[in-house]
């Protein structure tokens, strides 16, 4: 049995008239240990889920249907053989990636310490480039405006603002907040020279009103929700 996380992905009307080909789900891992209380944003970045080669394993046992959807790895793991994987995922029917879960998603001071030992976000970036070589599409996920150049360069489906750690330390962050910062990567992203579509977390209630949206989002991912794959 596989515990996988279903993030469902919701877009404005306007970007489904364009026939953005942007997946309708993201499925990753599911941490093996769950706390009361802890959000499952943050559960699924500490050390104890199999990993991405572990997952991509487990994910080849199952009769797991992922046609349709992305599919989120740990891409900053230095164990990960993306060749390795590529047959693997094809054959769940994957033609799309996600660095999900994200450096981008730690605290900064906390994500400078994994890139002095090489767990980075230039990593990620390298291993959603590598994907795109083999011909998946890819999603990008990022936390602030500082990422935007790199992902750029990837012409990305759609890139992702994700809360980071510290955020969820009152509970599940605002929308205010969340389209503050969403809007200062907007901004980046367009500087940087890239103009795709733009997708914010949300809650299932903030989803389906999409009045409540922020200006610069033009989707959201909504938090995820547990699935089982046998």
């Amino acid at each position: 049995m596989l515990n996988l996380l279903t993030w469902a992905v919701v877009l404005r009307p306007s970007i489904l008239a364009q026939n953005w080909p942007i997946p309708a789900a993201i499925l990753t891992g599911a941490p093996r240990l769950r706390q009361a209380g802890l959000a499952p944003e943050v559960g699924l970045l500490l050390p104890n889920t199999e990993g991405p080669s572990g997952l991509v394993a487990g994910l080849a046992k199952t009769d797991c249907d992922a046609r349709g959807a992305a599919f989120g790895l740990f891409l900053a793991d230095p164990f990960l053989s993306i060749p390795g994987a590529v047959d693997a995922l094809r054959r769940q029917g994957i033609g799309c990636i996600a660095n999900l879960p994200s450096v981008e998603q730690q605290d900064p001071e906390f994500a400078q310490q994994l890139s002095d030992v090489g767990l980075d976000f230039a990593r990620e970036v390298e291993a959603l480039r590598q994907f795109q070589d083999h011909g998946f599409q890819v999603l990008a996920v990022v936390g602030d405006p500082a990422a935007a150049p790199a992902v750029a360069a990837l012409a990305p489906l759609a890139v992702v603002v994700l809360p980071r750690v510290p955020d969820f330390a009152a509970g599940f962050p605002s929308f205010r907040k969340r389209g503050a910062v969403a809007r200062e990567v907007r901004e980046a992203l367009r500087g940087a020279g890239w103009g795709g579509p733009l997708l914010g977390l949300a809650t299932a209630s903030e989803a389906v009103h999409e009045t409540l949206w922020p200006d610069a989002l033009d989707g959201v991912v909504c938090r995820p929700e547990e699935r089982e794959e046998t």
